[in-house]
């Protein structure tokens, strides 16, 4: 557009010298190029102007959508403006919340806190005062196993003084035997007293006759009536089984030890519901072997011996024997439950908890272990 006023400029500049010196064809050529250049201006000045007033109409409408624009995204700013107020006060809330739930929290796991310590202290206390019964009971036991040891040895030191004074009876009437006259045979332990004189002397009773010995002599074919026996005095009703030496049989239980069968016999015994001799039996086997396997099975069975007469107190006595004496032994897991369940049936079942709770700590493999916790259970 510049170039063309400055062409159409130049034109007009030098159209007075080409006036002068141009033909009229040249003048015709001459305006006709100015019209055309006017025509073109006057497009030129309408398709511009129109262009401007356009683009102005186009700029004016993009300048109302650019303040509309403005406008929405101020509106958009305060709604912004009061979310982030609103989220402001949503944060204050929730923090206070968050501060009041966490102080709740807080006091409820102190207060949680507070109540498992004091039922510790409680499980502490009760167990102090379960380890103290223990305890007690353990001296009772002890009190009671040295009781019967005591009365073992009373009875022992009884036993011995009527041995001693049946053997001194003994020696008496066969001293008086061998002094009463020269017609008196002296005989063996195992043969029968006979008197051949025709003195009289007084007859001794015997409970149990013995049979006349081959090795005594016989009597004259002339003896006038039958001869009286004589056998020594026998012991006193109250002595115990160790003047059984002087006759001339061992009993049953010394005799069965000895030939080894003494435990198979007494578990016979026991089997047929005759506790009491099975006990003397099993007793016989403890003094035969010690502190041998023997002698830990045949003690175990004293105690169920006395178990099944329900004499619970003296089973105990004989279950803890083993467990005091023979903490290791297999038998020991079984004498502590069996001795749980005296206890019960002693209704002490306090005691009997905790031996039932010794065992599981102590033997909680074995399968006493397994019927402690059923006990436990039911209890």
């Amino acid at each position: 557009m510049k170039k063309t006023i400055l062409h159409f400029a130049l034109i007009l500049a030098v159209s007075p010298f080409l006036l002068q010196c141009a033909t009229q064809n040249e003048v015709q050529n001459l305006q006709y190029q100015l019209r055309l250049m006017n025509k073109k201006m006057e497009d030129m000045k309408s398709n511009t102007v129109g262009e401007i007033q356009k683009r102005q109409a186009d700029s004016s409408g993009q300048m109302s959508q650019l303040e509309q624009e403005i406008m929405t995204l101020k509106s958009q700013l305060e709604e912004t403006r009061q979310l982030n107020s609103q989220l402001k006060d949503k944060n204050a809330e929730l923090e206070s919340n968050f501060s009041n739930y966490t102080q709740q929290e807080a006091a409820k796991r102190d207060e949680a806190m507070r109540r498992m310590e004091e039922e510790q202290k409680a499980k502490e206390a009760k167990l102090a005062e379960l380890s103290e019964k223990m305890k007690v009971q353990q001296e009772s036991v002890q009190a009671m196993q040295e009781a019967r040891v005591q009365e073992a040895d009373r009875r022992a030191r009884e036993a011995k003084l009527a041995a001693e004074r049946a053997k001194a009876r003994t020696q008496a009437a066969g001293s008086a035997l061998t002094t009463g006259g020269a017609g008196v045979v002296k005989i063996g332990a195992t043969q029968q007293k006979k008197i051949l004189s025709s003195s009289t002397l007084p007859e001794t009773t015997s409970s149990t006759p013995v049979q006349t010995s081959t090795a005594a002599a016989t009597p004259p074919p002339s003896a006038p009536a039958a001869q009286p026996e004589v056998q020594q005095h026998p012991a006193t009703e109250s002595a115990p089984p160790q003047t059984a030496a002087l006759s001339p049989a061992s009993s049953p239980a010394s005799a069965a030890a000895k030939t080894g069968g003494g435990l198979a016999e007494a578990k016979n015994l026991y089997d047929s519901g005759k506790y009491q001799q099975a006990y003397t039996m099993y007793e016989q086997v403890v003094r035969d072997n010690g502190t041998g396997n023997d002698a830990i099975d045949a003690r175990y069975m004293m105690g169920e011996c006395l178990f099944q007469q329900k004499e619970f107190d003296q089973a105990i006595l004989q279950y803890q024997k083993i467990i005091a004496q023979q903490a290791k032994h297999p038998k020991a897991a079984s004498a502590m439950l069996r001795q749980a369940m005296a206890f019960e049936k002693l209704s002490d079942n306090e005691t009997a908890k905790i031996i039932y709770q010794k065992i599981l700590s102590s033997y909680g493999s074995s399968p006493e272990a397994a019927q402690a916790q059923e006990k436990l259970n039911k209890m």
